[in-house]
């Protein structure tokens, strides 16, 4: 008889344990919370990273306009002057614009010299041929301008150009003909 009513006690309890939900929601939180919030995190993440690009194509759009049209020339601006300029026309990115940016602006006599290798080597920006070279009237004009904004989500690493220093690099490229001036 005694291993007959350890069998009812063990079902009992059991039976108890089932019937019992306090506190199942909790652990099931618990379970859910982190990979939810991580989630919502690189989500948001990801849309910080979309504005920041678009930001970025706008403000090197029209910084680029100035060259097209002849009102910056080689002779009235410099590079660091082209970098104010965009991280002017970048709003709320203006503060840690200047340290974050990288700009290259080259010049071309046919579209088929316009370079479209990649510039990041090893995790880090290729910068060697970086220049700031400002053609005249009716000349091809390429300008790139690269931004490093740090990841907080190691989701997004593996889908984003990356630096050694797990940075992402949003880059907007800009290729026109300069107008006859």
């Amino acid at each position: 008889m005694q291993a007959g009513s350890r069998h009812l006690n063990v079902l009992r309890l059991y039976r108890h344990f089932h019937r019992n939900r306090k506190g199942a929601v909790a652990v099931e939180f618990a379970l859910v919370a982190f990979p939810l919030i991580f989630l919502l995190l690189a989500c948001f993440e990801l849309a910080m990273i979309i504005v920041l690009s678009v930001t970025l194509d706008h403000a090197t759009d029209v910084t680029a306009r100035q060259i097209r049209t002849g009102i910056m020339t080689q002779g009235n601006s410099t590079a660091a002057g082209f970098v104010q300029k965009v991280c002017d026309n970048m709003g709320w990115l203006a503060a840690t614009c200047p340290s974050s940016l990288h700009i290259d602006v080259q010049t071309y006599d046919s579209f088929a010299q316009v370079p479209t290798a990649d510039l990041i080597k090893n995790g880090k920006f290729d910068t060697a041929n970086f220049a700031y070279n400002i053609g005249g009237g009716s000349k091809i004009q390429l300008v790139r301008a690269y931004y490093e904004w740090p990841l907080f989500t190691p989701l997004l690493q593996a889908g984003l150009s990356t630096l050694g220093n797990k940075d992402a690099v949003v880059s907007s490229k800009v290729v026109f003909r300069n107008e006859p001036f």
